[in-house]
């Protein structure tokens, strides 16, 4: 399935023994099981996920080190322990590197450079709220209005005749006391780049007031959403993007396209925009020195004819529906949680480690690893009388619900274990294999950062009161070539469970998100969207979000041209209908917003009294001339 031919199963074969192997060692390395050639599994006492054996790695800053935002700014890597990074690790921060180039010289110090965007004149809705959690822990959610600004600077790649280049952001100003504080952002449109017909790249990352990017800590990205024609992953950030000092650190915020492909984005004609939300934790500890720092967005974008064009599924497990930003409940003990998708048309998905795609997100303190199976959960032999409802992790503010679901295997099995003799039994095999995750020493999903304080070694804000533990980093997301015909399903498996190194974090609300980055191969361009699957292939109930303005050349073998006007003259519906149709799904829930639909998305239930009125006094003025 999925583009393995027959007479290469046995090669596909000798590769997942390979890959189980490797399992086995990165496990090893964090003691969270053990699978070595005589497949005997070691399980970690009461069934947790256990701290590396070695040394810890740290992210202390001493007294008067530079800081790896400020060598960034500097460039060509001087004052950086080159020895600790491997070649994934220089290969991210040379691309960061050059982004920073370019924008110093054109945006900090070039002409033109940064441009105030007057949000208001130009009808960008905008709000941000904040949201003191130490002071009023019982506000749960942002509920102060603040006033938030916009500047804009545009770059060109040296030598592209202007075809090429960035789209730079910046927003803010905010001001962090620690405590886990909320900034949440809302805006749409952003100005999209104005000669775009791709977008290639994106740089989402907090900065300081001398635009130095900030790690995790002390900032941690909840989320960063640049939607895209409505879908709201497709470009993202979360809490799990930067990367261990070896593989990138900060630089991780970079996240670019494989070379030569590029999302398409029609910057003069089918109604293409861009909207952002984000929100910003200040996770140091309380109360912190007050810190100001800013959100960067930067789009990559093309308007070169030969760049190819892509489209991205965004596959994530199936939301609990009881708990915030579609999140489930997963145990303390070791479980798992699986969802499945099909392909919409056929192609191929881009694999490129070192740029990190695809990719996968997920809340790495309780989870331990993921896989991509190009298989039905029934053919791997995960079907749904394994599930059980979460009986272990309960809250007053978010109790259990009915759709919390999760796969406890026997307590006397190692999970690992239990999963790979599940799908190596089973109709798909292990040869149905195509991408995992798992993490390591040398593949961090977790890094160690050491406290902070408020004294004189610490002499900036975002330097001080960092609390001391383990923080979400990328690891490493590894895939094979990955071919696929229109219908092909696949499945998304996690491995989550209470991380030893971590303190009990009382609630455990865990999504997995799939990205992935695919090239249509037949004579359709495939969607850009969003799917939150089901535990079994009849999808009895899936959600979708779609990008507005896509459309199947045809349904049931009737062309698109042919068909109803008004169904033509619905792409919600129409696109609805054609999950039906075409593959099978009984209920289909349809997200597919246009532009004005977005504006009612983002105005919908949010504090915007700031906006409201410098709107309302611009139509006073309109309408009566400016006040005496």
């Amino acid at each position: 399935r999925g583009g393995a031919a027959p007479e290469g199963r046995r090669t596909a074969m000798a590769r997942l023994a390979t890959f189980c192997l490797a399992v086995g060692l990165a496990f090893l390395a964090v003691n969270v099981f053990f699978f070595a050639a005589t497949g005997q599994p070691r399980r970690a006492a009461g069934g947790a996920l256990k701290a590396p054996v070695g040394g810890k790695v740290t992210r202390e800053l001493k007294a008067g080190e530079t800081p790896p935002a400020t060598r960034h700014e500097e460039g060509g890597g001087e004052g950086r322990e080159e020895d600790v990074e491997d070649d994934d690790g220089r290969y991210r921060r040379a691309k960061m590197d050059a982004y920073l180039a370019q924008r110093t010289a054109q945006c900090d110090k070039g002409a033109g450079g940064w441009q105030s965007v007057d949000m208001t004149q130009r009808g960008i809705f905008n709000t941000y709220l904040y949201g003191d959690r130490t002071v009023k822990p019982e506000s749960g959610y942002p509920d102060l209005e603040m006033y938030v600004g916009m500047q804009a600077c545009e770059t060109f790649d040296e030598g592209a005749g202007e075809e090429s280049g960035w789209q730079i952001y910046r927003f803010g100003p905010m001001v962090g006391v620690g405590g886990s504080d909320w900034h949440q952002v809302w805006l749409h449109p952003i100005p999209h780049p104005e000669q775009a017909k791709f977008i290639t790249g994106k740089v989402t990352g907090p900065v300081d007031e001398r635009g130095n990017f900030l790690g995790h800590p002390p900032i941690y990205s909840h989320h960063v959403h640049v939607e895209v024609n409505g879908v709201q992953h497709c470009i993202e950030a979360h809490g799990d993007t930067t990367c261990s000092e070896e593989k990138g650190g900060d630089a991780c915020y970079l996240r670019s396209y494989p070379e030569g492909y590029g999302l398409p984005f029609d910057a003069e004609g089918k109604g293409d925009f861009l909207s952002l939300n984000f929100m910003l934790n200040d996770l140091r500890e309380f109360p912190a020195p007050p810190m100001v720092f800013y959100q960067e967005v930067a789009l990559k974008w093309s308007a070169r004819e030969d760049v190819k064009p892509l489209s991205l599924q965004v596959s994530h497990m199936s939301p609990g529906y009881h708990h915030p930003f579609s999140t489930t409940l997963v145990t303390k003990r070791p479980s798992f949680l699986w969802s499945t998708s099909k392909w919409l048309v056929d192609g191929k998905v881009l694999v490129s480690r070192k740029d990190q795609f695809p990719w996968f997100h997920a809340h790495r303190k309780f989870c331990g690893a993921a896989w991509v199976f190009a298989a039905t959960p029934e053919e791997l032999g995960l079907t749904t009388d394994l599930l059980q409802v979460v009986d272990d992790n309960s809250h007053p503010d978010q109790p259990t619900g009915e759709s919390d679901l999760v796969w406890n295997p026997p307590e006397s099995e190692d999970p690992i274990a239990s999963l790979l003799r599940r799908v190596g039994e089973s109709e798909a095999g292990l040869a149905s294999l195509r991408c995992w995750l798992a993490g390591s020493e040398e593949e961090k999903v977790l890094e160690h950062v050491n406290a902070t304080d408020a004294s004189s070694a610490y002499p900036e804000a975002w330097r001080q009161n960092w609390i001391e533990g383990w923080y979400d980093r990328a690891g490493e997301f590894h895939c094979d070539e990955w071919s696929f015909a229109k219908g092909e399903p696949y499945t998304v498996v996690s491995l989550n469970g209470l991380d030893d190194r971590v303190p009990d974090l009382g609630l455990y609300t865990q999504h997995g998100a799939f990205l992935a980055a695919y090239e249509p191969t037949g004579d359709q361009i495939g969607p850009t969207l969003e799917v939150y699957g089901a535990y079994k292939e009849s999808q009895d109930s899936t959600l979708y979000v779609f990008q507005h303005n896509w459309s199947p050349k045809e349904m049931n073998g009737i062309p698109y041209e042919l068909l109803p006007e008004e169904l033509r003259a619905d792409n919600k519906a129409l696109n609805e209908l054609y999950i039906q149709n075409e593959f099978g799904v009984d209920r289909v829930q349809m997200q597919g917003r246009d532009y004005d639909g977005e504006t009612a998305f983002f105005i919908n239930g949010r504090t915007h009294k700031y906006y409201d009125d410098a709107m309302a006094e611009l139509k006073r003025k309109k309408n009566h001339g400016p006040a005496k």
